[in-house]
């Protein structure tokens, strides 16, 4: 069960720069196309949370669970991913550059695929 809803994450990110979501429940959430710049998001659970298009500039994500997460087309450039559990994610025409990686979980099918990968 998620601890917000798409309404109240768009009030918080219109309320507050980069926003403190660590470890809150949006697993299943339709996320797409919100500017989550620099936000806290360590240890957040965005399993299955649809994040197509967002903007996720220098967000915090260290810890977070995106497992079968929609990722596709958004930025993450700058971001901290260290240690994300990113299995199953669809993460086509995500942008990566400068993105910390470091001890993310992969599929083998998501290793062999180009994620946008430079920096």
């Amino acid at each position: 069960m998620t601890d917000l809803t798409r309404k109240e994450v768009i009030q918080i990110l219109a309320i507050t720069h980069q926003a403190r979501l660590a470890g809150v429940d949006l697993s299943g959430l339709d996320l797409s196309g919100l500017n989550f710049a620099g936000a806290d998001l360590i240890r957040a659970n965005l399993s299955k949370a649809n994040l197509t298009n967002a903007y996720m500039r220098n967000a915090q994500l260290e810890d977070a669970d995106l497992t079968g997460a929609v990722i596709v087309n958004t930025n993450l450039k700058g971001a901290n991913l260290k240690g994300c559990k990113l299995k199953g994610a669809n993460m086509s025409g995500a942008k990566l550059t400068d993105t910390n990686l470091f001890g993310v979980e992969l599929d083998a099918l998501q290793r062999k695929q180009s994620v946008g990968l430079s920096g």
